[in-house]
This record gives structure tokens, sequence and C-alpha cells, in this order.
């Protein structure tokens, strides 16, 4: 005699009707949320680029300390670079740069600025500067602004 509970424990696995419901559920789960991951890895992007080019505009100030002199970040493109002395000075060459000088940024990346920032030996930039990062994409584009305040500071909006 064989009791209920062990023929239960005795089949194995699942019904094509059980797998093709869950295969369903989780593909309607991913349609439901791609849009919103695209629209979060965009929007990281444009973020991630931001705090890179204030990072370098960082390090230009911070050069502008240790040489004890002006240093001009000169924004071209997607690249930036260092010029000692101001804007028409020698290009610094250092690690991380390539050819010329140039430090680029991610792909489909547009800079923009309505001046170059310069920094004092003392680390402030005797004129503000707004830098605009925009990321480039068919569907729109993701803009973030980077603001070089007269004291120094460099902070994302």
């Amino acid at each position: 005699m064989v009791f209920r509970s062990v023929y239960r424990l005795n089949r194995s696995g699942f019904t094509a009707v059980e797998l093709l419901v869950v295969i369903a559920i989780v593909g309607v789960m991913v349609l439901v949320s791609l849009p919103t991951l695209i629209g979060y890895m965009r929007a990281a992007t444009a973020k991630a680029a931001a705090e890179e080019l204030a990072a370098g505009i960082n390090r230009g100030r911070q050069l502008a300390i240790s040489q004890n002199q002006l240093v001009c970040v000169q924004i071209l493109g997607n690249q930036y670079r260092y010029l000692l002395g101001g804007c028409a000075g020698p290009i610094w060459l250092g690690p991380g740069s390539g050819a010329g000088g140039f430090f680029t940024l991610a792909n489909n990346i547009t800079l923009a600025t309505n001046t170059n920032p310069v920094f004092s030996n003392l680390g402030a930039a005797p004129t503000a500067a707004n830098l605009t990062v925009t990321t480039n994409y068919p569907s729109g584009n993701i803009t973030r602004t980077v603001v070089v305040a007269a004291s120094g500071r460099v902070q994302i909006q």
C-alpha cells in the first residue's frame, strides 16, 4: 500500500503550462521595466560625464596651486586640456593626457562653455564659468551644467 504523500513526492518536474505561465510573467515584467531602465542609463551617463568633467576641472585647480601659476582649462568638443600661465600659455603634458595634452570624455558627449575656466595660484577663478555637458541620443539630449564659481569651487547643477 502506497500513501498519497509518498506518491506526491515521486512526481518530478513542471508541466509545460506552468513553464509557459512563468515565462510570460517574466516577459511582461521585462517589457514594463525596460523604458525605465533605458532612461536611468541615459541619465547616469550624463551625470557620470559631468562628474568626470568636474574632476578634470578640479585637477586644473590643483595644478594651478601646485605649479604656483595660472592654469587655463581649455574646452574643445568632447576634450579638455590644461594650459600653463593662462589661455595662451604652453600645453601641460602629464599622466593620462593624449596627443596635444587632451583628456577625452566618453562618446556621444558634447561640451560647451561660455568661457574657459582659469585658476590662479591660490585656486580661485578670476572669472566664473558655466560648462554644459550634453549627452546626444537619437530620442533626445540630456544636459548637465558644471559651474565654476569665482572662489574656484566646482559644482554640478
